[in-house]
């Protein structure tokens, strides 16, 4: 296994959400982890869901790795050997509590326990050790990459107690990108929370994710709004603050409080209710539209409506951020309307009917 190719593939697929398939990741997509479409390898919601179980890139990247079958089985018996080495040092709890520790391994933990054990019922770890030996060669690299060395007892125990808690779902069909707003933001959709990655040239198949846009327009502020899918989502939660403006009801208000971004919403009953700070307002939405969100970071917005007064593209009138007249006018009034506003549509509709039904409950 190249390890350099394999890493630079994991790295992208943590943050990109797919990458050009390369051979060596045929084992993830064994367990469902991935999917091959095309010639590109891409993320499935069992990834996603995997991922949830960490806190850094590094550990959930390097646990991968254990799902390799043949690497698997290696760890498993190097794991095995540091138990035998402390049970005869009269630890005779450490076996059971190994066996206890990766319960969907014990089969094949005690199937090598049967192939060392000795006629008088003691293990013969020199059989074991032999067995490491001639397999260490293989995964010299994946050790030093992992381990930065030699495998050690507790960091294989954090691995595959991980690997454990993986339940594979049956993946489901990936419904590939569009050419528009409202087909790309569709229920289910993939999207990186990586929103400040340098931009990839190749656009991508199935996931959101930040970009070049497929058209150039004019004005380097909407080509930079294309580029980044959560810049565009903060932009369209404007347009749809100004259209019940618009209608003379003042339906929803993003309020600048304290360097914080705060939701304010008017029930029907014309009573105005906080809902809570902007990040937590679009975690709500992505929840309710089952979008997939990955990695496992945490969402942060608020720069963005910072990024956009400082462009001049929001003001703040009476602590409160709205859209500028002349931003505005030329989203209504030169050809970024139906690139922007006639193709997402059906996403504002969703936008819109999520506003109506908090207002019903309040």
């Amino acid at each position: 296994m190249d390890i350099k190719k394999v890493e630079k593939a994991l790295k992208q697929l943590y943050a990109y959400g797919e990458t050009e398939n390369i051979g060596e990741l045929a084992f993830l997509q064994q367990n469902q982890l991935i999917e091959v479409i095309g010639h590109k390898a891409v993320i499935t919601p069992n990834w996603i869901d995997y991922g949830k179980q960490f806190k850094f890139e590094q550990d959930h990247l390097h646990s991968l790795f254990c799902f390799d079958r043949e690497y698997q089985q290696y760890l498993i018996q190097v794991a095995l050997l540091t138990v035998l080495k402390i049970r005869d040092a009269q630890d005779t709890n450490g076996l059971i509590e190994f066996v206890s520790k990766v319960p969907k391994l014990a089969e094949y933990v005690v199937a090598l326990l049967k192939e060392i054990r000795s006629d008088n019922k003691t293990y013969n770890n020199i059989i074991l050790e032999e067995r490491i030996k001639r397999m260490e060669a293989t995964f010299l690299e994946t050790n030093h990459f992992i381990f930065d060395g030699t495998p050690q007892y507790q960091r294989i125990i954090y691995y595959l107690e991980h690997v454990q808690f993986y339940q594979m779902k049956e993946a489901m069909r990936t419904e590939l990108l569009g050419n528009t707003i409202d087909q790309n933001w569709i229920k289910g959709r993939k999207i990186s929370l990586e929103f400040q990655l340098s931009l990839i040239k190749d656009y991508p198949i199935s996931t959101l994710i930040s970009c070049e846009p497929l058209r150039a327009f004019s004005n380097p502020f909407f080509n930079n709004l294309f580029s980044y899918p959560w810049k565009l989502f903060v932009f369209l939660w404007c347009v749809v603050r100004e259209h019940y403006e618009a209608q003379g009801t003042p339906v929803i208000r993003f309020r600048f409080v304290d360097g914080h971004i705060d939701v304010l919403i008017m029930s029907n009953k014309n009573q105005e209710f906080r809902y809570g700070g902007f990040n937590e307002f679009a975690l709500a939405f992505c929840y309710i539209n089952q979008f997939q969100l990955f990695p496992n970071v945490q969402l942060n917005l608020e720069g963005i409506f910072n990024e956009f007064f400082d462009r001049k593209v929001l003001t703040i009138d009476d602590e409160e951020y709205r859209m500028s007249s002349h931003v505005e006018h030329e989203i209504y009034n030169t050809d970024i309307f139906i690139p922007l506003i006639a193709k997402s549509k059906l996403l504002r509709q969703r936008m819109q009917q999520w506003i109506d039904e908090l207002r019903d409950k309040a």
